[in-house]
């Protein structure tokens, strides 16, 4: 055994039998380590998950015009790196349109920052009957650059502005998932 300043240091080579019980404030370096038989990697290794945010909204909303409202889904992470990335994950769930002859979208922000269109022509029929088609969902890879809290969200609008198109109809739960990974 070693020390580093005030610190007891200890190296393991190899395989340790039976149970190895670390406590207290500990850090475990390297690139990554074997639990139960799963790799886990450090959180300095590139590809790293850091950590998870999720939100859920169930609460129906709706649109008659092609002006965008948020959706009321949205989550707050707040990066512990300015070069580390955020995954988004959207299920906007219990999407509709009604009778006229229209279609939903649906757009993902950073803030007030447009960064993907989710879905352009949810519920689309090219007819007035109504259509429910479940869920819409979509996947980004942010480069937010930022080591304060950042909110995604999402919006969405009758593009024909001339029916309403609903999402969390019914009141289905649309969830939102980020996370923060080590670039």
């Amino acid at each position: 055994m070693s020390y580093i300043g005030n610190a007891q240091s200890f190296r393991v080579e190899g395989n340790v039998p039976g149970n190895l019980t670390v406590s207290g404030n500990t850090t475990i370096s390297g690139s990554s380590a074997t639990v139960n038989g799963d790799e886990v990697r450090t959180l300095g290794t590139s590809g790293a998950i850091v950590q998870v945010v999720q939100n859920t909204y169930a609460t129906q909303v709706r649109s008659q015009t092609n002006t965008l409202i948020d959706t009321g889904l949205n989550a707050t992470i707040t990066p512990t790196s300015s070069s580390n990335k955020i995954l988004v994950f959207v299920q906007q769930s219990g999407c509709y349109k009604d009778s006229n002859n229209t279609h939903g979208t649906i757009r993902l922000y950073r803030g007030t920052t447009f960064i993907q269109m989710i879905d352009n022509y949810f519920a689309y029929t090219n007819s007035t009957a109504r259509n429910g088609i479940g869920s819409v969902c979509g996947q980004f890879l942010d480069s937010p650059a930022t080591t304060s809290a950042i909110t995604y969200k999402t919006q969405f609008s009758s593009v024909a502005n001339t029916a309403w198109v609903y999402v969390q109809v019914q009141s289905e739960t649309s969830t939102m998932t980020l996370m923060e990974i080590v670039a």
